[in-house]
C-alpha cells in the first residue's frame, strides 16, 4: 500500500512540476530533444519508428517525429483498441493522414487494418512517461497500456526487440523507481540535455554529450 501510495504522490508530484513549466520553456525542449536524438545517431533511413502526440504536459516529441521523416523513417502512433482491457495498438502514420480524438482527448490515427505493426516489426518506439530512473524502470500514468502493449518483451528474447527510449525533462530522472512485476525496462531516456543510455542498453547510439 505504501509503494502504491508512493508512486501516486510521484505522480502528482511529476504532473504538476510539467504543468509550471512556461510554453517558452516547453518549446525549446521540444527542439532539443530532436538535437539529441540527432546527436546521439539515434535514427538511420528505413527504421521503423513509434512515438505519441503529446497530450497535456507531457515531454513534446514533435520534432523528433519530424526529424525522423526526414531521415527516411516510417512513422507509427499508439490507436487504442480496447478501453476495457487497456489494449493499445501502433499504425502507421503518414504525413497528412486524418486524426481523431479518443476519449483520453489524445490525438490518434484513423485505425485501418492494413496499416497496423507488430511491436517486434518496430525498431525503436519513444515513450511518454512521468517518471524514469538509471536502470530504465518507468513511471507512466498508471491506465496501463504500454504495459500491456509491451509485456511480451519481459520474457527477455533479444532476437527481434525494439530499442525502448523515453522522452522527459531532466528533472523526471530520479534516484530510484521500485519496478512492479509487469514493468519493461527501457533501454534510454532522451532529456532536453542529452540522451542516457540505460539499463545496459542494446542500443548502438552513442552518448549525446560525446
Amino acid at each position: 500500500m505504501k509503494h502504491a501510495a508512493g508512486r501516486d504522490l510521484l505522480r502528482r508530484d511529476m504532473r504538476a512540476r510539467r504543468r509550471a513549466l512556461s510554453e517558452e520553456t516547453r518549446a525549446q525542449a521540444t527542439s532539443s530533444f530532436a538535437s539529441v536524438v540527432s546527436r546521439a545517431r539515434l535514427l538511420r533511413p528505413g527504421m521503423r519508428v513509434a512515438a505519441y502526440l503529446r497530450h497535456g504536459s507531457e515531454a513534446d516529441p514533435l520534432a523528433i517525429v519530424k526529424l525522423a521523416r526526414r531521415r527516411g523513417c516510417s512513422i507509427y502512433l499508439p490507436v487504442i483498441a480496447n478501453y476495457r482491457r487497456a489494449q493499445m495498438e501502433f499504425v502507421r502514420y503518414d504525413e497528412g493522414r486524418k486524426l481523431r480524438t479518443n476519449r483520453f482527448g489524445i490525438l490518434e490515427p484513423v485505425r485501418v487494418a492494413h496499416t497496423r505493426i507488430a511491436v517486434r516489426q518496430l525498431d525503436l518506439v519513444f515513450l511518454p512517461l512521468l517518471a524514469i530512473d538509471d536502470e530504465g524502470s518507468r513511471l507512466g500514468s498508471g491506465l496501463g497500456f504500454y504495459d500491456r502493449r509491451l509485456q511480451h518483451l519481459r520474457a527477455g528474447r533479444q532476437w527481434r526487440r525494439p530499442v525502448l527510449i523515453g522522452v522527459a525533462y531532466e528533472f523526471q530522472r530520479v534516484a530510484h523507481l521500485m519496478p512492479e512485476h509487469w514493468d519493461v525496462p527501457l533501454d534510454g531516456i532522451v532529456t532536453e540535455s542529452s540522451y542516457y543510455p540505460l539499463n545496459g542498453s542494446r542500443g548502438k547510439a552513442r552518448d549525446a554529450q560525446s
